[in-house]
């Protein structure tokens, strides 16, 4: 008997993603990234992944189309909204219209979805920002066992000011432009699944200004990612199998910093592992590899090392599921004396469904970010505290609870605070 995994195992990979088989099941507005394979069987479900018929929302068709609109509006209170120790506090209103129309055309699955993004700041206005980005992505099915994949994305996106890669002296928070691509297939043959792809993003950071209103030159940030991944996976039984993944990247950067040598770099990570069903309560996976990270100027440091991924859900009852996370890797760090950073972290997540139409959750994370080439290091903890609640199929509510504290150490100790938010909002989709 082989083992019947999730769809979107089978897909194509990007840096170790999983894209979903189905491109209507997929958020093709979100990053193709993931850590890892996401190995699922058929068997308990978790807590959110579970179809609530009473209260999931329904689209419109039209003539074969389907068609979902959402408006989600919310208030959030951050107690330091410019991510530093001098904490200011604010309100923020938040507005998110999205148009989703998916068809499914013989063996072709369409999915393109765009959405806007507004964040007012009531007290700090030169703060509020709009994102806004379109996405398209399909698969063809060329046989049951064979499937070819594509999908592009092109927006405008802010970063937050707690990313440890966002810079320290702007006035507004750093926005860039995008644009990405990606090409794929993955095929099956009895026990053995392969599957490759290629893929391109190409960011053009926005100059902004400092507190004294002079300018601050972002080109040197602006690069092209380029990636190509092969994974494969064999299964033992209908509880176990072996996978590894290879990924390869090049980035390019369009400029650089005065006197700053050149940032380009290349890499590749690998990493092997299981996918398995300990008990029918249980079930996880691991692997462990290889990542280095090698760049052009020989003044910046090769970064290599221990490449980790891990996952095990424990579904202590059918409405309790416990959801453990691991990962360790090497990041890129666009920050002037520095080229990367390792990444290490960990988290635990609770989800608890009290009613049909109300799950709680609670989590708790760590992670440790060493910079390389100038000394810097991060400490980051992290609750989350949450509660969605589903009126009808077609509104819901939501309350979130977030805590960040990050503790900086080094020579360049870089940014360090503690920060809370409190968010509450509506969303209104479908029919």
């Amino acid at each position: 008997m082989l083992l019947r995994l999730r769809p979107a195992c089978s897909a194509v990979l990007v840096l170790g993603t999983a894209l979903p088989v189905h491109a209507q099941q997929a958020d093709v507005l979100e990053d193709f990234r993931n850590e890892g394979l996401q190995f699922r069987r058929v068997g308990a479900l978790a807590v959110r992944e579970r179809p609530q018929p009473l209260y999931d929302a329904v689209p419109y068709r039209i003539d074969g189309v389907e068609v979902m609109p959402r408006l989600s509006a919310d208030t959030t209170y951050d107690s330091n909204i410019f991510a530093i120790p001098q904490a200011r506090d604010d309100l923020i209103v938040r507005l998110r219209p999205r148009m989703t129309a998916s068809a499914v055309l013989g063996s072709l699955d369409v999915t393109s979805a765009v959405e806007l993004d507004h964040r007012e700041y009531l007290s700090h206005s030169s703060q509020s920002t709009t994102d806004v980005v379109f996405g398209l992505a399909g698969r063809y099915d060329i046989s049951r066992d064979t499937q070819l994949y594509a999908g592009m994305r092109n927006g405008r996106r802010t970063e937050d000011r707690a990313d440890p890669d966002s810079p320290f002296n702007l006035r507004e928070p750093a926005q860039y432009d995008y644009v990405s691509g990606h090409l794929g297939a993955a095929h099956s043959f009895n026990r053995m699944r392969v599957a490759g792809h290629v893929g391109i993003e190409d960011r053009d950071y926005r100059d902004g200004r400092d507190g004294r209103g002079n300018p601050v030159d972002q080109d040197f940030r602006s690069r092209a990612l380029l990636t190509s991944d092969i994974a494969a996976e064999y299964a033992f039984s209908p509880d176990t199998s072996a996978f590894v993944n290879l990924s390869l990247n090049r980035r390019n950067y369009a400029a650089q910093a005065p006197l700053e040598p050149s940032r380009d770099s290349k890499g590749y990570r690998i990493t092997a592992g299981a996918s398995l069903e300990i008990t029918k309560l249980i079930r996880g996976e691991i692997g462990l590899g290889y990542f280095r990270q090698g760049f052009e100027s020989p003044v910046y440091d090769t970064v290599k090392g221990l490449a980790a991924r891990a996952r095990l859900e424990y579904f202590m009852t059918p409405l309790f599921t416990w959801t453990l996370r691991a990962n360790r890797g090497v990041e890129e760090a666009s920050s002037i004396g520095t080229g990367a950073y390792v990444a290490t972290s960990i988290s635990l997540q609770a989800d608890y469904e009290l009613f049909r139409n109300l799950i709680l959750s609670a989590g708790a994370n760590y992670e440790h970010d060493d910079f390389q080439d100038i000394d810097r290091r991060y400490d980051i903890r992290g609750a989350t505290l949450a509660a969605d609640y589903k009126l009808s199929p077609r509104y819901a509510l939501g309350v979130q609870y977030e805590f960040r504290d990050q503790e900086a150490a080094g020579a360049f100790p870089g940014r360090e605070f503690a920060r809370h938010r409190l968010m509450a909002g509506l969303t209104v989709q479908g029919m």
